[in-house]
């Protein structure tokens, strides 16, 4: 050992010192070694090397840079070229790792379909024996299983029925005595163990995927968007004209054989209602414009009238124009015109007598005045919103003919006056005027409430005065959409006039008209 050291010693001192000849011969020698230790008999040269200059002395890695130059230092290893070398390692995701949890799972080889009488339960007791090997009992205990229970057991409130559990447990014990039977008495039978069964099992193993170092191609975003041009701005072009539309028609049958025991007519109804609304808006500029026809038919019976088959209960057409200019916020200044009348003839019952007709009598109202307008949406309620509108006209007028003027015609129930000299009329000749001119003020609102999606409420009131006579209407509709094509509609309509004689049997100057019907109904 000692002379390998001062072989490769001399080595290092022949690169370090190319000037000595190769006859020449080196001898390193330490200062803590003796120098009679290494010391041949003859040495040549010889060389004494303190600390300082071991420090000096090349190490082998330079030596053999020295002698082979294409040698270079190995580079580094960063944390790209480690990733480059090692590889990503992929990891399953969750939604994966559950697929294939899935596609193991033993429950899944069952189809959906499958129910327990697809299935067949086996007996053990039915099937090949196999030996256990538990020697000691189950019910093996050491101890008394009450002395650990508390001296006072409350009893439970409730007792549930476990008559399933104990048949199931009888059944087990059954078994468990047939198999200790055969344990204690037919040893030879056993031809497998529990040892014996399949425990290869398919287990999950979670894949994780490390990403060694950054990424390699970072993502520098130095888009500049700027010059630019942006898309064309949409705007779509407005409409002023707004237009809606309500049908209803809705029908009612009852039929009644002659020899029904407890009496009765039969009778059929039907109720029209078209309703049809064309508005405008632009800037402060609106215009309302509204079209209504009702009309309610129904068959009389000869008993109750031997004169005509049927009764005219409800008919009109009107039309009304509100032109508006706004004030300010939701007020408009108004003039409004409307124009009603009667769209068929109604007789009274037993009669020929004459009570309405088409112009006979025709109603023309104009006025100016201030509307208020008010759309509110109720955010907490789907499809709950609210449309109020009322039209104030503190300067009116008022305007009845009825081109039918003959003693035929009824002109004292629609309010007409009754001429001053009806006494000496020749007969034949009515004693109304079939023309009145009313000047007064005039109030009309109207009011849309849909409760929901398919429950709507709608109002309608009227009123007008010429500080002699009081006019005034109030309709209300509530209809219940069942579908898209047929509802339910409940109708009243009240009436007041002091303009008309009272009646025997109805002492009042209010006027009631009540409808429940059920039909079709159709809007947009």
């Amino acid at each position: 050992m000692k002379n390998s050291i001062i072989i490769v010693l001399s080595f290092f001192c022949f690169l370090t010192f190319p000037g000595l000849k190769a006859q020449d011969s080196l001898l390193l020698v330490p200062n803590d070694i003796p120098q009679a230790i290494y010391q041949e008999e003859e040495p040549d040269t010889l060389l004494t090397l303190g600390e300082e200059d071991l420090k000096h002395l090349p190490d082998l890695r330079t030596a053999l840079q020295q002698l082979n130059k294409p040698y270079t230092k190995p580079k580094k290893i960063t944390a790209s070229l480690q990733k480059f070398l090692e590889g990503d390692k992929l990891e399953m995701s969750e939604e994966a790792l559950y697929w294939i949890n899935k596609m193991y799972d033993r429950s899944n080889e069952f189809d959906a379909f499958t129910t327990f009488r697809d299935t067949i339960i086996v007996n053990p007791l039915f099937m090949p024996i196999m030996f256990r090997g538990d020697y000691l009992p189950k019910d093996l205990t050491f101890f008394h299983p009450d002395s650990l229970m508390p001296g006072f057991k409350p009893q439970p409130l409730y007792r549930p029925d476990t008559t399933f559990l104990a048949s199931v447990r009888r059944n087990r014990n059954r078994e468990r005595s047939a198999h200790d039977y055969v344990e204690q008495n037919y040893p030879e039978r056993f031809r497998y163990s529990v040892y014996d069964l399949p425990n290869d099992t398919i287990r999950t193993r979670i894949i994780r995927k490390h990403i060694a170092g950054e990424n390699l191609l970072p993502v520098i975003n130095e888009a500049d968007f700027s010059d630019e041009a942006a898309p064309a701005k949409f705007i779509p072009e407005r409409r002023y004209w707004t237009s809606s539309f309500e049908n209803t028609i809705q029908f009612s049958q009852n039929y009644i054989s002659p020899n029904w025991n407890g009496g009765g007519n039969s009778n059929f109804n039907i109720i029209d209602r078209q309703f049809f609304k064309y508005d405008y808006n632009k800037d402060k500029i609106q215009v309302t414009n509204e079209l209504e026809l009702k009309l309610n038919v129904n068959t009389l019976p000869d008993k109750a009238d031997s004169v005509h088959s049927y009764k005219v209960n409800d008919n009109l057409i009107r039309f009304r124009t509100l032109f508006g200019y706004k004030a300010f916020e939701k007020w408009f200044y108004t003039l409004d015109v409307s124009f009603s009348t009667q769209i068929v003839k109604n007789y009274d019952v037993n009669s020929d007598r004459l009570l309405a007709a088409f112009l006979a009598p025709m109603t023309f109202n104009s006025g100016l005045g201030m509307k208020y307008q008010l759309t509110k949406e109720i955010p907490k309620v789907m499809h709950r919103n609210v449309t109020f509108d009322v039209n104030i006209a503190p300067l009116s007028f008022n305007y009845m003919y009825s081109r039918y003027d003959d003693a035929n015609m009824d002109l004292a129930r629609h309010g007409f006056k009754q001429k001053e000299n009806y006494e000496s009329l020749p007969e034949g000749e009515n004693q109304y005027e079939h023309v009145l001119r009313q000047l007064g003020s005039k109030i009309e609102a109207n009011l849309t409430f849909n409760i929901n999606r398919n429950v709507t409420w709608t109002s309608r009131f009227y009123y007008f005065t010429d500080y002699h006579r009081i006019t005034g209407e109030w309709e209300n509709t509530l209809n219940l959409q069942i579908s898209r094509f047929f509802s339910t509609r409940i109708y009243l309509h009240l009436r007041y006039d002091d303009g008309v004689d009272k009646l025997d049997e109805f002492d009042r100057y209010i006027q009631v008209n009540e409808l429940l019907s059920f039909g079709f109904n159709y809007k947009w």
